[in-house]
């Protein structure tokens, strides 16, 4: 028997403020382990209603659930200086009484930066280094509180005899995860990480095979997350149509470009057919898996239908 696979749901800030915030209450009540967002300052920069702070969203869904943990895919180390990021994640831990997940990434749309008057990175493992000393100066703050006294001294991050507080609620500290596929990235995961959350659109079977095979693979606990498309439905003609419909429903910029493109990076069936997809995840190697709807409909259907499946962590024998 395979073991189950946990289950995270994303949350749609582009909805508005209360239709995320109900989509995360209901995800609360329906089962999900986890709800996460993207962390970017421009991705809607004409909707004078949109580019809504992840941070402060997050804390909003802190106060209005109880059981989910909180993620974001992923935060970006850069937009925030280090010991005040550091300082919101150990509160907001406090607030939602321990379900923060700190997920860092790299960052990647240079068109963020300049706007906002923050200084980009060029060299892509050059970001990766800074993420590093940020990881690393969060677990030195997080693990050594007031009246304690901090200094690290790094290339990129410099902190001088602060007396960080609050501790955080979870101990010795929230989970850091690392964001990201490059080698770079994999070495940070090897490194400290509690967890890996790879950005890939495609099937990830093969980058997370190769990297459990290499000889310096950590044996200590570490959560594997990737995104996953899923539309299930009663039959499989049924979830067919319903994949076409979300598919043409799509934005020409942003579709991809065929139906069958988008076929092939979807799982799409019945919960039978869904759940043993999803746990043959788990035998890749996944522990985790981040999912995203296109209505509250197909939310409460995942998590009536397929849900319970994927936490029985038995394959489906009839998918």
């Amino acid at each position: 028997m395979v073991s189950g696979l946990k289950v995270g749901m994303h949350l749609h800030p582009e909805r508005g403020v209360d239709a995320l915030l109900a989509e995360a209450r209901a995800a609360d009540e329906q089962g999900y382990d986890s709800v996460w967002l993207a962390d970017h300052l421009m991705r809607e920069p004409e909707d004078p209603d949109g580019g809504l702070d992840s941070f402060t969203l997050m804390t909003a869904v802190a106060a209005q659930t109880r059981k989910v943990r909180l993620a974001w895919g992923a935060l970006n180390p850069s937009f925030r200086r280090p010991a005040i990021l550091a300082k919101m994640l150990a509160t907001l831990d406090r607030v939602s009484h321990g379900r923060v997940s700190c997920t860092l990434g790299a960052g990647s749309d240079k068109s963020e930066y300049a706007p906002y008057e923050l200084e980009w990175i060029e060299d892509h493992d050059a970001r990766i280094a800074y993420g590093r000393e940020v990881a690393l100066a969060f677990k030195q703050l997080w693990t050594h509180p007031a009246p304690e006294r901090t200094t690290f001294e790094g290339t990129y991050v410099r902190i001088r005899d602060l007396a960080f507080n609050p501790a955080p609620y979870q101990q010795p500290h929230p989970p850091i995860w690392a964001a990201g596929n490059s080698e770079a990235t994999q070495k940070l995961v090897k490194e400290y990480a509690d967890g890996w959350m790879l950005l890939t659109r495609s099937d990830p079977r093969a980058v997370v095979e190769q990297a459990r095979r290499a000889p310096d693979w950590p044996d200590r606990p570490l959560e594997i997350v990737a995104a996953a498309k899923v539309i299930a439905a009663d039959t499989a003609a049924q979830a067919d149509r319903l994949a076409r419909s979300m598919y043409e429903a799509t934005p020409a910029a942003v579709r991809l470009a065929s139906f069958e493109a988008f076929a092939r990076d979807a799982i799409v069936g019945t919960p039978e057919t869904c759940a043993a997809a999803l746990l043959d995840r788990r035998a890749w190697g996944l522990t985790y898996v981040r999912v995203t709807f296109p209505d509250a409909v197909q939310q409460a259907y995942f998590a009536k239908s397929v849900l319970p499946l994927v936490r029985d962590g038995e394959r489906p024998t009839s998918a």
